[in-house]
Order: structure tokens, then C-alpha cells, then sequence
């Protein structure tokens, strides 16, 4: 690592430990493959922390360390989404068009599959200096029960705002719909 990068690092938003991490480890472990193995890394992601709304989406997403998301505007098969922030600003100036997002389009694309229960696919549209547009499309013919066969607990997530909060119901959906009553 060079000391400029170090010293970038150390002074960023996602700090020296994450950034180190994120844009440094990874990328060498993964090599050439590193964007599409962190599109799945971030699907996994979402498993651990599937969330019911848009509005839960945002939350957590800042609570990752992902960015601040913003949903653009949607219809009945595709949502346009703005991933920005200062964490997104860092990571697009310090190497503007190497910088990969794949662990965030694969972290929304699940997301945005478990809510609606269809497949879907996320992609950078657009790139800009201070954040990035993606493009999440899904099916509706397409059912994402065929793809997973496991109940899907969705978590509750905290706002930042919210110093304490009472305990809520947990949503669940079902990813597999039972062909045969047992």
C-alpha cells in the first residue's frame, strides 16, 4: 500500500480498517473476477439482513457503510436508484473508474427480490463524480420462488434517529409456495 492510499484511507469516512478491506483485500483475493464475485458476496449480504421496505433499504444501507440510497423512481419491472454520499464520493475520486460496486448492485438487486418475490438484477446506469445511478429490473412473470426454497424473516431495522425502539413483529415471506398441502 502505498502512503498515499494509506493516507486516504485513514482519513476517510469508511476509515482504515474497512477501506482497507473493502477496496484493497478483496480485490486482491478476488483478481480479475473481483466484480462479479462481490455482485454474489452482496447477494449473500442481503440474506443476512433482508429488509420489508424501501424506507428499511435506505436505513440499512447507510448502516453498512454502503452510502446514502435513494430510490429515483419505479414502475411494475424496473426501479432507478442514487447511491451517493460521502463514502461514494471517496471511493469514485480516489480511482474514479476502477472503483467497483459490485457488492452494492448485487446487496440491492436481492434486496429488491426478496420485496417484490421476483427475480431481479442490478446495474450501474450511470457514474458521476459524487454518486451512481443503478438499475434494478425484475420479472414479474419470473418468480423468485423457483430460485430459493427458504422462508425469508425479514429484519427490523433501527433508525439512526431512534435512540431505542420497541421490539416489532417480524415479517415473513415465503419463497417457495407449496405445490401440495401436507
Amino acid at each position: 500500500m502505498s502512503q498515499k492510499r494509506y493516507d486516504q484511507l485513514l482519513a476517510s469516512y469508511q476509515g482504515l480498517m474497512n477501506g482497507t478491506l473493502r477496496d484493497v483485500i478483496l480485490p486482491s483475493i478476488l483478481g480479475k473476477e473481483a466484480d462479479d464475485m462481490l455482485y454474489w458476496i452482496g447477494k449473500d449480504l442481503a440474506r443476512e439482513y433482508p429488509v420489508a421496505t424501501h424506507d428499511d433499504l435506505v436505513i440499512l444501507t447507510h448502516q453498512l457503510g454502503l452510502g446514502d440510497l435513494q430510490l429515483r423512481r419505479h414502475d411494475k419491472t424496473s426501479q432507478v436508484w442514487r447511491l451517493g454520499g460521502p463514502i461514494v464520493v471517496e471511493r469514485i475520486r480516489r480511482d474514479e473508474e476502477q472503483t467497483s460496486f459490485g457488492l452494492e448492485l448485487g446487496f440491492l438487486a436481492q434486496e429488491i427480490e426478496f420485496q417484490l418475490g421476483s427475480v431481479a438484477e442490478a446495474k450501474i446506469t450511470d457514474r458521476h463524480h459524487e454518486y451512481i445511478d443503478i438499475t434494478v429490473k425484475n420479472d414479474p412473470q419470473s418468480d423468485a420462488d423457483s430460485e430459493r426454497s427458504e422462508l425469508v424473516t425479514f429484519i427490523h431495522v433501527t433508525a439512526p434517529q431512534d435512540g431505542i425502539t420497541t421490539p416489532k413483529k417480524k415479517h415473513k415471506h415465503s419463497l417457495l409456495k407449496k405445490k401440495h398441502a401436507e
